[in-house]
């Protein structure tokens, strides 16, 4: 994993104060914070009808997105999509075939491919996956 900013470090402390989810990592994008929260730790960063996540949002103005980490690149990558429905994953060498309902291929990858950058960027900083393909 890459070595945090002294800002994506600030954010995380916020976050985790605000939260008290602990926080795993902290990726800085124009107006987007993506945090990863430990495994178990999801409830406690959205909070009942994503009160939580939207009262930090507020605080740090700035768009939150929250993913629960796995150790299993497999779960970890279902977590990025939720709530896409991903029906497989395979992993070869350092490459992931994602598997999804033709419906929601386009929701999968997002306008202009970004929602798939994302996801391969986190997995990538993760698990050293280089190449992602969704189906």
């Amino acid at each position: 994993m890459r070595k945090l900013s002294a800002e994506e470090i600030g954010y995380m402390n916020l976050f985790e104060e605000m939260t008290k989810a602990k926080v795993i990592d902290c990726i800085l994008k124009d107006n987007d914070i993506t945090f990863i929260v430990d495994k178990g730790n999801i409830g406690l960063a959205i909070g009942k009808k994503g009160v939580i996540v939207e009262r930090v949002k507020n605080k740090m103005g700035k768009e939150i997105h929250v993913y629960e980490y796995s150790p299993d690149p497999k779960q970890f990558v279902k977590n990025l999509l939720f709530p896409i429905k991903v029906n497989e994953v395979t992993i070869e060498d350092n490459k992931m075939i994602i598997k999804v309902n033709p419906e929601e291929k386009k929701r999968a990858i997002g306008r202009d491919g970004k929602k798939i950058r994302n996801v391969k960027e986190i997995m990538e900083r993760h698990f050293g996956i280089t190449e992602i393909k969704v189906m």
